[in-house]
């Protein structure tokens, strides 16, 4: 997968003096599946050239601008099978006279072609935030693998400093993430709590070794991360996970088995029942509170004074429907929308320029599983502050 920050979201929804052709596809990892995603770019690119064409840009230049992306569609070639064979959940092509960029991201995206003055960035959000995402940690004796993904799959991530096996912790092998503290116990945890009189065996401690050694491993690498992690390992080792753990989202169910026998697919598929309550009940949080502050002067719908908000800062978390679009024209000067029917050359998406305000404030912004609640525009917003009476 690639990485996507906020600031490059800021950057490619910058107006820009030409043409912009954003294209989202869903891919596939693996099967042969992946011999159709070229036909869906084809599809894609067919589409983008119709709508230049009737911006007024000449066939021969249009085709120049989207030829990147044309090169790919053969899959027979070579490279091109090199980079089919390597996909994540989605792919994100942007182009534009000056450059071509892509991503390959965990997100299941809906097949979409906009052509405007600006990327449409969107579909990207869930990919900057964390909200929808969840990790995995499989562990036994024989190794630890760390995955993250979201409802559409797992994808592994390698993390400096994980030990290889239990055998390389306890034979010393695994040098750089050892460190030699004293065992942690949480008091809030009864499961951490050492029975008076017990004798800790040769076993316990290699185990206590090995475990402290991949949570200091993860707590080096995910720093403020609040995604769900889910265990997966055999019944007995989930206590001494769970007992050093200092992450505090793991989730209170593990993956029961030998994790070496799964493969990544199957662990998706036992994590995310597990995992899903977690994040529906983190959108619930969002939308009650938001629906408690609708009907005062920290909740609002209307895309204008969502608009404001975002452009002064005030936007604490930004809802939206992801399956929405609002084109039109926000000015700032005059504080207000001009709405349209569809992309021009003048508009863009508005719900696009309100989340990267909100983001670009430090907000959160929210694409809801079941938009239904939100108002006509696609969105809601949860102010910090009200609007200073003029």
């Amino acid at each position: 997968m690639d990485t996507l920050t906020v600031e490059k979201l800021e950057s490619l929804f910058e107006p820009q003096p030409d043409w912009c052709v954003s294209l989202y596809l869903p891919t596939h990892r693996a099967g042969k599946e992946v011999r159709e995603d070229p036909i869906r770019l084809k599809n894609r690119i067919s589409e983008a050239e119709s709508q230049l064409e009737q911006a007024g840009m000449p066939e021969g230049e249009a085709r120049r601008l989207l030829e990147p992306a044309s090169q790919l569609c053969d899959f027979d070639e070579a490279a091109n099978r090199e980079f089919w064979q390597h996909q994540a959940d989605g792919l994100a092509m942007f182009l534009s006279p000056e450059a071509t960029e892509q991503y390959r991201l965990p997100e299941d995206f809906p097949e979409l072609t906009v052509v405007a003055h600006r990327f449409h960035v969107k579909p990207l959000l869930q990919a900057v935030q964390q909200d929808g995402q969840y990790c995995v940690l499989a562990v036994s004796r024989n190794g630890v693998r760390f995955l993250e993904g979201n409802r559409s799959g797992l994808t592994e991530r390698p993390i400096a400093d994980l030990p290889e096996s239990l055998q390389a912790v306890v034979g010393g092998e695994h040098q750089k993430g050892f460190n030699l503290h004293s065992f942690r116990v949480r008091a809030s945890s009864a499961d951490g709590a050492v029975p008076h009189g017990h004798v800790e065996s040769n076993e316990e401690h290699e185990l206590k070794r090995y475990f402290r050694t991949i949570d200091d491993a993860l707590n080096a690498a995910l720093q403020n991360d609040n995604r769900p992690l889910i265990f997966a390992g055999v019944e007995e080792l989930f206590p001494f996970f769970r007992e050093v753990s200092d992450y505090g989202n793991l989730v209170a169910e593990a993956i029961a088995g030998n994790p070496d026998e799964m493969s990544v697919e199957e662990l998706h598929q036992h994590a995310w029942p597990l995992v899903s309550h977690v994040l529906q009940g983190r959108q619930k949080e969002h939308v009650d509170r938001w629906q408690a502050a609708q009907n005062s002067d920290l909740g609002g719908v209307d895309i204008e004074e969502i608009l404001n908000a975002a452009h002064d800062g005030r936007v604490e978390t930004l809802l939206l429907n992801p399956d929405c679009q609002q084109w039109g024209i926000y000015d700032a000067d005059s504080r207000t929308v001009q709405l349209a029917d569809e992309a021009s050359a003048e508009n863009y998406d508005l719900l696009d320029l309100a989340a990267v305000r909100t983001l670009r404030a430090d907000g959160r912004v929210v694409l809801l599983d079941e938009p239904a609640e939100l108002g006509p525009d696609g969105c809601a917003a949860i102010y910090r502050y009200a609007a200073p009476e003029a």
